[in-house]
């Protein structure tokens, strides 16, 4: 087969597939223990809030010993960002505003280890406080680390979360493809709205639907890409035996397959209609077309795990089905943010029922 009869057999396949006529044979569904998951639900809220106060109080203890602390202030010393970081993930988990979460303090003080009460302007103003942003960022850490070795396939996929009421990233994305479609226009940017999203790039373990890494931004202008190698770059570091990223047609380019292969992954991703198998530099762009034409059924089968990404959307939709509720921007991407920590935390609450996941002292080892 010479080079032009590999390339009509990459876009004859390519489109048999975007045309859905390609005759895939789909994966076997998984199977649950429901009584395990049953059982999970029952004491979900219990061990939310024991590991709430696990996590934050590790990774406390983790910021404070890479940063400097400079001599104390006169006046009346700040509120603990510790403390403040628990309320905060309370707050995002059972959804409710600054004035309820007041109450929390007073009700799980208790159970989360909070050493004096605050009033909601304290919560408020913490969103932006950057002590507690590192927390959070280190939570999301350290929830990765008890499937440390037991994930390492990712899937990679753009979502936005709404700022209103009306609006829904699924049906601005649609729109804006037909708009390029008709206009035969090729762009990466986010989906424009009235009203802008908090847009996100988030990678997935496609096993165990835990989020490896989410960077978010409020520039719709930017698109997918201009996250891609940051979040890379964070999910190797949380799993550095990653073996394969999977993700849509947004990142079926060169620059993503050499990103994902420095990694030391393999990229499974479909691209256009008109690809042509010129290197250009990236050896793994071709790899990956040639392992589609030679291996189809194995490579759809690894391409298809990118649908953890939707599921994973879906599960913090389903748990979150109101719009943020912040007004300026910082506030704004830390109440995104948080939501993807409390998903975190409440799979390792359910892992730790249905597959047995040894998850406090895992992390005890490692913190």
């Amino acid at each position: 087969m010479n080079s032009e009869q590999r390339v009509e057999a990459v876009r004859a396949f390519v489109i048999s597939v975007r045309d859905r006529k390609f005759p895939y044979v789909h994966r076997d569904p998984r199977k649950v223990d429901w009584a395990l998951y049953d059982a999970a639900q029952c004491t979900e809220a219990a061990d939310m809030l024991a590991l709430i106060r696990e996590l934050v109080d590790r990774a406390t203890a983790r910021v404070d010993a890479r940063r400097y602390c400079p001599s104390r202030r006169r006046g009346r010393p700040p509120t603990s960002p510790s403390d403040i970081a628990k309320i905060l993930i309370a707050q995002s988990y059972l959804v409710v505003s600054n004035r309820v979460a007041e109450g929390l303090v007073h009700l799980y003080s208790n159970n989360l280890g909070i050493s004096r009460t605050f009033s909601y302007k304290t919560i408020e103003r913490a969103y932006d406080r950057e002590p507690v942003t590192e927390i959070l960022e280190e939570v999301i850490t350290l929830t990765n680390i008890p499937l440390q070795g037991l994930e390492k396939c990712f899937s990679i996929d753009g979502s936005g979360t709404p700022t209103r009421t009306r609006q829904n990233y699924a049906h601005d994305r649609e729109c804006q493809r037909k708009r390029n479609e008709k206009d035969a226009a090729d762009t990466d940017a986010f989906p424009e709205s009235d009203h802008d999203y908090v847009y996100s790039v988030t990678v997935v373990g496609t096993q165990h639907k835990l989020i490896a890494s989410a960077q978010n931004a409020l520039d719709h202008s930017k698109g997918e890409m201009q996250s891609f190698a940051k979040a890379i770059s964070e999910t190797k570091q949380r799993h550095p035996k990653m073996e394969m990223l999977c993700g849509d047609g947004n990142f079926a380019n060169r620059p993503a397959c050499r990103i994902v292969a420095e990694a030391g992954a393999v990229p499974r991703f479909l691209v256009k209609r008109n690809a042509t198998l010129k290197r250009m530099g990236v050896v793994s762009y071709v790899r990956m077309l040639l392992d589609m034409v030679r291996e189809p059924q194995q490579w759809l089968s690894d391409y298809y795990q990118r649908e953890a990404s939707e599921s994973v959307f879906s599960m913090i939709k389903r748990e979150n089905p109101g719009p943020l509720r912040k007004r300026l921007e910082p506030r704004l991407l830390t109440e995104d943010y948080l939501r993807n920590v409390v998903h975190n935390i409440r799979r390792l609450c359910y892992l730790a029922y249905l597959i047995d996941l040894k998850v406090l002292p895992r992390i005890r080892a490692a913190a």
